[in-house]
C-alpha cells in the first residue's frame, strides 16, 4: 500500500514498513514491499539517493532482505529505471538548472534590449515631431499673445467707461430721489444680471475672451461679469459720488487708463491671421515610409556569419551561428581582376546596413573601393574620387552617414577623409598629428573616433566636432610580433599578442590580460568579437586561412581551432560579422 494512504508518512499504512523507496512517475514513497508494484517505473532507494548526493557513485543497496530482493528483482529487469538519473549528481543539477537559468536571463536581457531600441527610436521620433510642431505654433501663439495684450488693454477702458457709466447713474438716482427706478436707470443694474460666483479664474484671459465669444452685444457682457470685472459697489458709491467733483475724479482716472493703455496703439498693426494646410496624402505617405522602416525579426531565423576574404580576391561565407557547427556556407566567390592589390585590407572594412564596404588596399595609388551587397551578393567597384593616393586605410563607420578614413603610411602627419554613404561622395576631413605606419583599429564610440596604432602603441581619442586629437593614459605591453585587433562596441579593445589576449577598457584604463589565452598568430589582422543569441556566450574569432583558424571562448577562457581544411591565404584579408 502507498504511503500516502497512511497518517504517517514515513510507515506503509498497509505493511507497517518503514518508506525507504521513491516513485518518480507516482510521486509516492513505498517500502520494500509496495515497491513490485512500480518495478516498471523511475524510483530509487534513500541509501542510492543519499550516496550520490554525497558524490559517492557505489551502487547502494537496502540492508534488509526484502530490499535487497528489490535491488535483485530490478537489476534483472531490462525495462526497469532504478536510480533515478535526476540526482546521480545533485551539483550536476543545479548547476545544469543554473545554466539553463542564464540562458533565459540572456534571452530576458535581449528582449529588454530590443525593448529599449524600439522606445529609443520612437522617443527620437516623438521629439521631432514635437520639434516641428513648436516651428509650426511659435508664430500663432506670438500673435495670440499681442491679441491677449490688446482685448486685456481694452477690458480695462471698458471698465473704466464702465465706472463713469455708474457713477452718472448713481448721481442722477440720488439727485431725483427716486428709488424705485434706480435699477432700471443704470447699465449694469444688479436685477438683470447674472449672478457669477468671484473667482480667480474669471479674470484669466482665456475665461474673458470666452465670455465675450459668448455675449451678442456689451449690455450683456457687462451683465454676465458684473460681479468680477465690472463690480461696482452701489451704496458705498452712492455716498462717495453725490457731488460733481466726484465725477471729474472717475474722469481724470479714465483719461489716465486711456494714455496708458493707448500708448502704442498707433504703432500696432493689425494681427497676421494663418491658414494651416495639411497635405494628407504626403502624411499618409510618411507613415506608411515609418512603418516601413520598422520590423521585428525573432532571432530564431537570424543567422551569424563571418564575411572573409583572401589574397586570391575571394570572398568566403563562415556560419558561426552554431559553435559547435562552424562551417563555410560559400567559398572561393570570386570578386574581380580589379581588385589585385587590395589584399591588406583587414583595418578597411566596414558594415552599414545591408551593405559591406572595404576601402583602398596594399598597392600605392590603389584609391578604389568596394560595396557588397549582403542581401544580393553582388560587389560593386568605384573609385575614391576625391582621396589622395593612399594605401593599409583604416576605417570606421559613426552609425549615422559617414565612414571616416585614416590615412596615415608613410606621411608625417595622418590625413582624415569621410566619405558620405547617401551620395557616395569623400572630403577631406582634417589632418592630425600622428605619425605612424598604419592604424590598425579604429572605431567609433560615444561620439569620438578611437584610433590603435601598431608602432605607437598608443590609443589616440578624436573629437569628430572639434576635430582635435588627444592621446589616451593607457600603457600597452611592448610585443614584438604580429598582431590582431577587435572592439565589442562597448568602449573594450582586445588585442592578441605574443604574451595573450587582452582587454583594454577607454573610459577607465584598465588592462586585463586573460589566462591561457596564448593563441597562433602568423600575421596582423582584425579578430572579430561576437556575443552568440544560440547559447548566450562570448568569443573571439581569429581568422588566418591556411595559417590558422581560431576561437576563443571567454567561458571557458582557451582558443580552439576551428575550420581546419581552409587552404586559403587570408594573412593581412579583411573580415567581418554580420546577422542575417
Amino acid at each position: 500500500m502507498d504511503s500516502n494512504n497512511s497518517n504517517n508518512k514515513n510507515i506503509c499504512g498497509t505493511h507497517k514498513r518503514s518508506c525507504k523507496f521513491i516513485c518518480y512517475d507516482c510521486n509516492v514513497l513505498m517500502c520494500s514491499v509496495c515497491s513490485p508494484k512500480h518495478a516498471r517505473h523511475s524510483f530509487d532507494h534513500i541509501d542510492n539517493i543519499k550516496s550520490n548526493c554525497n558524490g559517492d557513485d557505489t551502487p547502494h543497496t537496502a540492508t534488509t532482505d526484502n530490499d535487497n530482493n528489490i535491488n535483485n528483482n530490478n537489476n534483472n529487469d531490462d525495462n526497469s529505471n532504478y536510480s533515478f538519473q535526476g540526482f546521480r549528481d545533485i551539483q550536476r543539477s543545479i548547476q545544469t538548472t543554473f545554466d539553463s537559468l542564464k540562458l533565459k536571463v540572456v534571452e530576458y536581457e535581449q528582449l529588454q534590449q530590443t525593448e529599449q531600441e524600439i522606445q529609443s527610436k520612437f522617443k527620437e521620433l516623438h521629439e521631432f515631431l514635437v520639434v516641428e510642431e513648436h516651428r509650426l505654433k511659435t508664430t500663432i501663439v506670438d500673435s495670440k499673445q499681442q491679441l491677449e495684450q490688446q482685448i486685456d488693454k481694452q477690458i480695462k477702458i471698458m471698465k473704466s467707461l464702465n465706472t463713469i457709466n455708474n457713477h452718472i447713474s448713481i448721481n442722477t438716482i440720488y439727485s431725483n430721489n427716486n428709488d424705485d427706478d434706480r435699477s432700471s436707470s443704470q447699465s449694469s443694474c444688479s436685477s438683470q444680471s447674472t449672478t457669477t460666483v468671484d473667482t480667480t479664474d474669471n479674470y484669466q484671459i482665456t475665461t474673458i475672451i470666452r465670455s465675450i465669444s459668448q455675449c451678442s452685444d456689451h449690455n450683456e457682457f457687462i451683465s454676465s461679469n458684473n460681479n468680477t470685472l465690472f463690480y461696482f459697489d452701489n451704496q458705498s458709491n452712492k455716498v462717495n459720488n453725490s457731488n460733481d467733483h466726484s465725477l471729474l475724479n472717475v474722469l481724470l482716472e479714465h483719461n489716465k487708463s486711456i494714455k496708458i493703455n493707448h500708448h502704442h496703439d498707433n504703432k500696432q498693426l493689425t494681427s497676421q491671421q494663418y491658414r494651416f494646410i495639411v497635405n494628407n496624402e504626403r502624411i499618409n505617405q510618411v507613415k506608411n515610409q515609418i512603418q516601413s522602416s520598422f520590423r521585428l525579426i525573432s532571432n530564431q531565423d537570424k543567422q551569424s556569419y563571418i564575411f572573409s576574404t583572401d589574397n586570391n580576391n575571394r570572398i568566403s561565407i563562415i556560419n558561426i551561428t552554431d559553435r559547435n557547427n562552424i562551417h563555410f556556407e560559400q567559398q572561393d566567390i570570386k570578386m574581380t581582376m580589379e581588385m589585385t592589390g587590395t589584399f591588406l585590407t583587414y583595418n578597411s572594412i566596414v558594415k552599414v546596413g545591408d551593405f559591406i564596404y572595404i576601402f583602398g588596399g596594399s598597392n600605392f595609388g590603389y584609391n578604389k573601393f568596394i560595396k557588397y551587397s549582403i542581401h544580393t551578393k553582388t560587389v560593386v567597384i568605384d573609385e575614391m574620387i576625391g582621396v589622395d593616393r593612399c594605401l593599409f586605410l583604416s576605417a570606421c563607420y559613426d552609425g549615422q552617414d559617414h565612414i571616416y578614413l585614416f590615412d596615415g603610411h608613410g606621411k608625417s602627419k595622418t590625413d582624415i577623409y569621410r566619405y558620405n554613404i547617401n551620395d557616395s561622395t569623400f572630403e577631406r576631413y582634417s589632418t592630425i598629428d600622428i605619425k605612424t605606419d598604419y592604424h590598425h583599429l579604429t572605431f567609433h564610440f560615444k561620439g569620438y573616433i578611437y584610433t590603435f596604432t601598431g608602432l605607437t602603441r598608443k590609443i589616440f581619442k578624436f573629437d569628430v566636432k572639434n576635430r582635435t586629437i588627444f592621446t589616451l593614459p593607457i600603457e600597452i605591453q611592448k610585443y614584438t610580433s604580429a598582431k590582431a585587433v577587435c572592439t565589442d562596441g562597448n568602449g573594450n579593445i582586445y588585442i592578441l599578442t605574443e604574451y595573450g589576449l587582452a582587454r583594454i577598457n577607454i573610459e577607465t584604463n584598465e588592462i586585463k590580460l586573460f589566462d591561457n589565452s596564448k593563441g597562433c598568430i602568423n600575421s596582423n589582422h582584425n579578430l572579430i568579437y561576437h556575443q552568440s543569441d544560440h547559447d548566450g556566450q562570448t568569443y573571439i574569432y581569429s581568422i588566418q586561412g591556411k595559417y590558422g583558424n581560431f576561437m576563443f571562448s571567454f567561458n571557458s577562457n582557451k582558443w580552439e581551432s576551428i575550420l581546419h581544411n581552409d587552404q586559403s591565404d587570408r594573412a593581412y584579408c579583411a573580415n567581418i560579422f554580420y546577422i542575417n
